[in-house]
Protein backbone atom coordinates (compact mmCIF):
# COMPACT_ATOMS: atom_id res chain seq x y z
CA UNK A 1 0.00 0.00 0.00
CA UNK A 2 2.71 2.48 1.00
CA UNK A 3 4.78 1.70 -2.09
CA UNK A 4 1.82 2.11 -4.41
CA UNK A 5 0.79 5.39 -2.85
CA UNK A 6 4.26 6.85 -3.18
CA UNK A 7 4.59 5.63 -6.75
CA UNK A 8 1.35 7.31 -7.78
CA UNK A 9 2.60 10.78 -6.91
CA UNK A 10 5.50 10.82 -9.39
CA UNK A 11 3.26 9.31 -12.07
CA UNK A 12 0.72 12.08 -11.56
CA UNK A 13 3.49 14.65 -11.68
CA UNK A 14 4.82 13.13 -14.89
CA UNK A 15 1.32 13.22 -16.39
CA UNK A 16 0.91 16.88 -15.47
CA UNK A 17 4.31 17.73 -16.88
CA UNK A 18 3.52 15.95 -20.13
CA UNK A 19 0.20 17.76 -20.39
CA UNK A 20 1.84 21.15 -19.89
CA UNK A 21 4.54 20.19 -22.37
CA UNK A 22 1.93 19.44 -25.01
CA UNK A 23 0.37 22.88 -24.51
CA UNK A 24 3.77 24.55 -24.51
CA UNK A 25 4.72 22.75 -27.73
CA UNK A 26 1.79 24.35 -29.52
CA UNK A 27 1.93 27.79 -27.94
CA UNK A 28 4.89 30.13 -27.71
CA UNK A 29 5.26 31.85 -24.33
CA UNK A 30 2.57 29.59 -22.90
CA UNK A 31 1.13 29.76 -19.40
CA UNK A 32 -1.37 27.63 -17.44
CA UNK A 33 -4.98 28.47 -18.30
CA UNK A 34 -5.77 29.87 -14.86
CA UNK A 35 -2.82 32.24 -15.00
CA UNK A 36 -3.74 33.36 -18.52
CA UNK A 37 -7.39 33.86 -17.56
CA UNK A 38 -6.47 36.09 -14.63
CA UNK A 39 -4.31 38.18 -16.94
CA UNK A 40 -6.74 38.35 -19.85
CA UNK A 41 -9.85 39.09 -17.79
CA UNK A 42 -8.43 42.12 -15.97
CA UNK A 43 -11.02 44.92 -16.20
CA UNK A 44 -8.43 47.49 -17.29
CA UNK A 45 -7.23 45.23 -20.09
CA UNK A 46 -10.76 44.42 -21.29
CA UNK A 47 -11.64 48.13 -21.30
CA UNK A 48 -8.66 48.87 -23.53
CA UNK A 49 -9.48 46.22 -26.14
CA UNK A 50 -12.17 48.35 -27.82
CA UNK A 51 -14.31 45.29 -28.45
CA UNK A 52 -17.28 47.33 -29.69
CA UNK A 53 -14.99 49.02 -32.22
CA UNK A 54 -13.73 45.64 -33.47
CA UNK A 55 -17.27 44.30 -33.85
CA UNK A 56 -18.37 47.46 -35.66
CA UNK A 57 -15.50 47.29 -38.15
CA UNK A 58 -16.15 43.61 -38.83
CA UNK A 59 -19.78 44.50 -39.64
CA UNK A 60 -21.05 41.35 -37.97
CA UNK A 61 -24.68 40.47 -38.59
CA UNK A 62 -27.25 38.13 -37.02
CA UNK A 63 -26.96 34.63 -38.40
CA UNK A 64 -23.22 34.72 -39.10
CA UNK A 65 -20.65 32.25 -37.81
CA UNK A 66 -17.50 33.58 -36.15
CA UNK A 67 -14.44 31.60 -35.11
CA UNK A 68 -12.66 33.24 -32.18
CA UNK A 69 -9.25 31.62 -32.61
CA UNK A 70 -7.30 31.36 -29.37
CA UNK A 71 -10.38 32.48 -27.48
CA UNK A 72 -8.92 31.94 -24.02
CA UNK A 73 -11.52 32.72 -21.34
CA UNK A 74 -13.97 34.16 -23.89
CA UNK A 75 -13.45 37.88 -23.35
CA UNK A 76 -14.26 38.49 -27.03
CA UNK A 77 -16.32 35.36 -27.68
CA UNK A 78 -19.32 36.53 -25.67
CA UNK A 79 -19.65 40.00 -27.28
CA UNK A 80 -19.12 38.39 -30.69
CA UNK A 81 -21.90 35.92 -29.94
CA UNK A 82 -24.26 38.72 -29.01
CA UNK A 83 -23.44 40.49 -32.28
CA UNK A 84 -24.41 37.48 -34.44
CA UNK A 85 -27.55 36.55 -32.48
CA UNK A 86 -30.14 35.47 -33.26
CA UNK A 87 -29.29 32.61 -35.56
CA UNK A 88 -25.52 32.97 -35.50
CA UNK A 89 -22.87 31.28 -33.40
CA UNK A 90 -19.30 31.61 -32.20
CA UNK A 91 -16.69 28.89 -32.06
CA UNK A 92 -14.55 29.68 -28.99
CA UNK A 93 -11.45 27.78 -30.10
CA UNK A 94 -8.38 27.11 -28.00
CA UNK A 95 -5.76 24.38 -27.63
CA UNK A 96 -6.16 24.44 -23.83
CA UNK A 97 -9.50 23.11 -22.62
CA UNK A 98 -8.74 24.63 -19.23
CA UNK A 99 -10.35 27.80 -20.60
CA UNK A 100 -13.70 26.19 -21.36
CA UNK A 101 -15.12 26.56 -17.85
CA UNK A 102 -14.31 30.27 -18.01
CA UNK A 103 -16.13 30.63 -21.33
CA UNK A 104 -19.14 28.70 -20.03
CA UNK A 105 -19.31 30.77 -16.84
CA UNK A 106 -19.10 34.03 -18.74
CA UNK A 107 -21.79 32.88 -21.20
CA UNK A 108 -24.11 31.79 -18.40
CA UNK A 109 -23.69 35.07 -16.52
CA UNK A 110 -24.61 37.02 -19.64
CA UNK A 111 -27.32 34.59 -20.80
CA UNK A 112 -25.55 33.81 -24.06
CA UNK A 113 -26.37 30.43 -25.57
CA UNK A 114 -24.71 30.53 -28.99
CA UNK A 115 -21.06 29.89 -28.06
CA UNK A 116 -19.47 26.50 -28.70
CA UNK A 117 -16.13 25.58 -27.15
CA UNK A 118 -13.78 23.94 -29.65
CA UNK A 119 -10.57 22.12 -28.71
CA UNK A 120 -8.05 22.84 -31.44
CA UNK A 121 -4.60 21.50 -32.20
CA UNK A 122 -1.27 23.33 -32.62
CA UNK A 123 -1.50 23.26 -36.43
CA UNK A 124 -5.27 23.09 -36.96
CA UNK A 125 -8.17 24.79 -35.12
CA UNK A 126 -10.30 21.67 -35.73
CA UNK A 127 -13.49 23.68 -36.19
CA UNK A 128 -16.63 21.52 -36.45
CA UNK A 129 -17.74 22.80 -39.87
CA UNK A 130 -16.52 24.74 -42.89
CA UNK A 131 -19.12 27.44 -42.34
CA UNK A 132 -17.14 30.36 -40.92
CA UNK A 133 -18.00 33.90 -42.02
CA UNK A 134 -15.23 35.53 -39.98
CA UNK A 135 -12.19 33.93 -38.35
CA UNK A 136 -10.72 36.33 -35.82
CA UNK A 137 -7.15 36.17 -34.50
CA UNK A 138 -7.05 38.78 -31.75
CA UNK A 139 -3.58 39.25 -30.25
CA UNK A 140 -2.98 35.50 -30.63
CA UNK A 141 -1.11 34.76 -33.86
CA UNK A 142 2.26 35.53 -32.26
CA UNK A 143 1.69 32.63 -29.85
CA UNK A 144 1.33 30.12 -32.70
CA UNK A 145 4.56 28.39 -33.61
CA UNK A 146 3.82 27.35 -37.22
CA UNK A 147 1.84 30.38 -38.30
CA UNK A 148 1.80 29.78 -42.05
CA UNK A 149 0.44 26.24 -41.68
CA UNK A 150 -2.10 27.31 -39.07
CA UNK A 151 -3.46 30.13 -41.21
CA UNK A 152 -3.78 27.81 -44.20
CA UNK A 153 -5.59 25.23 -42.06
CA UNK A 154 -7.94 27.92 -40.73
CA UNK A 155 -8.70 29.16 -44.25
CA UNK A 156 -10.15 25.76 -45.10
CA UNK A 157 -12.99 26.37 -42.61
CA UNK A 158 -13.88 29.80 -44.02
CA UNK A 159 -16.74 30.15 -46.50
CA UNK A 160 -15.87 31.25 -50.07
CA UNK A 161 -17.15 34.73 -49.18
CA UNK A 162 -15.75 34.64 -45.65
CA UNK A 163 -12.96 36.70 -44.12
CA UNK A 164 -10.00 36.32 -41.79
CA UNK A 165 -9.32 39.23 -39.42
CA UNK A 166 -5.99 39.58 -37.65
CA UNK A 167 -5.13 41.99 -34.84
CA UNK A 168 -1.52 42.06 -33.66
CA UNK A 169 0.97 44.19 -31.81
CA UNK A 170 3.42 46.26 -33.90
CA UNK A 171 7.05 45.11 -34.23
CA UNK A 172 8.14 47.83 -31.79
CA UNK A 173 5.46 46.85 -29.26
CA UNK A 174 5.75 44.94 -26.01
CA UNK A 175 7.40 41.94 -27.72
CA UNK A 176 10.13 43.93 -29.47
CA UNK A 177 12.81 42.21 -27.39
CA UNK A 178 11.35 38.78 -28.09
CA UNK A 179 11.84 38.22 -31.84
CA UNK A 180 10.02 34.87 -31.79
CA UNK A 181 6.83 36.68 -30.72
CA UNK A 182 6.90 39.42 -33.35
CA UNK A 183 4.49 39.15 -36.29
CA UNK A 184 4.50 41.76 -39.05
CA UNK A 185 1.85 42.69 -41.59
CA UNK A 186 4.21 41.79 -44.44
CA UNK A 187 4.71 38.30 -43.01
CA UNK A 188 1.00 37.75 -42.62
CA UNK A 189 0.26 39.08 -46.11
CA UNK A 190 2.65 36.45 -47.52
CA UNK A 191 1.19 33.64 -45.41
CA UNK A 192 -2.36 34.62 -46.29
CA UNK A 193 -1.48 34.82 -49.99
CA UNK A 194 -0.29 31.23 -49.77
CA UNK A 195 -3.71 30.39 -48.32
CA UNK A 196 -5.43 32.19 -51.20
CA UNK A 197 -6.32 35.43 -49.38
CA UNK A 198 -5.39 39.09 -49.81
CA UNK A 199 -5.77 42.14 -47.52
CA UNK A 200 -9.01 44.01 -48.25
CA UNK A 201 -9.43 46.33 -45.25
CA UNK A 202 -7.18 47.92 -42.65
CA UNK A 203 -8.25 49.85 -39.58
CA UNK A 204 -6.53 52.14 -37.10
CA UNK A 205 -7.81 53.11 -33.71
CA UNK A 206 -6.76 50.27 -31.43
CA UNK A 207 -4.59 50.75 -28.37
CA UNK A 208 -0.85 49.99 -28.20
CA UNK A 209 -0.51 50.65 -31.92
CA UNK A 210 -2.04 47.28 -32.78
CA UNK A 211 -2.61 46.65 -36.46
CA UNK A 212 -5.98 45.35 -37.64
CA UNK A 213 -6.23 43.85 -41.13
CA UNK A 214 -9.05 41.89 -42.78
CA UNK A 215 -8.29 39.36 -45.53
CA UNK A 216 -10.60 37.84 -48.15
CA UNK A 217 -10.12 35.37 -50.97
CA UNK A 218 -8.46 36.66 -54.11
Amino acid sequence: MTFRYRAAVPLAAVGLALGLARVAAGQLASRPAEEWAARLERPDRVAGLKIDYIIQKLELKPGQVVADIGAGPGVLSIPLAKAVAPGGKVYAEDIDKGFFDHVDRRAKEQQVTNVLNVLGEPVDPKLPARDVDVALFHDVLHHIENRAAYLKATAAYVKPTGRVAIIELPPDGSHKNEPALVVTKDQVTAWMADAGFKPVQEFDGLTEGKWFVVYARR
